[in-house]
């Protein structure tokens, strides 16, 4: 077994690594306030809550893996959000929040198949972002509010995050982008005996 310093901290960080705020961190920043804003105009007394933590969990390096993580989210979104409707359905019959013991132990049992449709669809990276969605919307559901327009709120404020971390990744250059900028901007000089050898005839 690996020593416990070895399990809690990261020993892969490449050597010239340092401390520095990039562009990452730049964008999930802008984000996170766009979404913030969109909820304030949307809902004055709400900030967005779950569009944020969609769009800081969408923000990746790079555009391509951006895309790949939103096309992820949105399939979890969506399957997230039809367990969850199908257990506020069930609710409104059934009224198990009544004894929050039962309702919480159904919540937890329903991750089994949640999960399980994630690995069905080969998609196992989404499972942990899906029970998050279905969590959402089911236990922060009040019981006197519609729920299919909670529902539907939450689904949306996820689906807005997710939008808006893509077209913020896609509108602002990447660390790579920008690395090879810098690199086309300032060429090396070149090698003055390489220079000298070639004027030798």
């Amino acid at each position: 077994m690996k020593r416990w310093r070895d399990i809690i901290f990261d020993n892969n960080v490449e050597e010239h690594y340092h401390i520095h705020v990039g562009m990452r961190i730049i964008k999930t920043v802008i984000a996170v306030f766009i979404c913030g804003l969109i909820g304030w105009l949307r809902d004055r007394d709400g900030l967005n809550f779950f569009s944020m933590i969609a769009a800081v969990i969408c923000i990746q390096k790079s555009t391509e893996a951006t895309i790949k993580n939103s096309f992820n989210r949105f399939a979890g979104t969506a399957i997230g959000g039809v367990f969850g409707v199908a257990v506020l359905f069930m609710e409104t019959k059934l009224h198990t929040q009544q004894f929050m013991p039962l309702y919480l132990l159904i919540l937890a049992l329903l991750l089994i198949p949640i999960i399980l449709v994630t690995l069905a669809i080969h998609k196992p990276s989404v499972s942990s972002f899906t029970c998050i969605v279905f969590l959402g919307v089911t236990v922060y559901h009040v019981s006197d509010a519609n729920p299919y327009t909670y529902a539907v709120n939450r689904l949306l404020d996820t689906v807005i995050g997710v939008i808006v971390a893509l077209i913020i990744n896609l509108a602002l250059p990447g660390h790579a982008t920008l690395r090879a900028a810098e690199q086309g901007a300032e060429p090396p000089a070149p090698d003055e005996k390489s220079e000298e050898t070639a004027k030798k005839p």
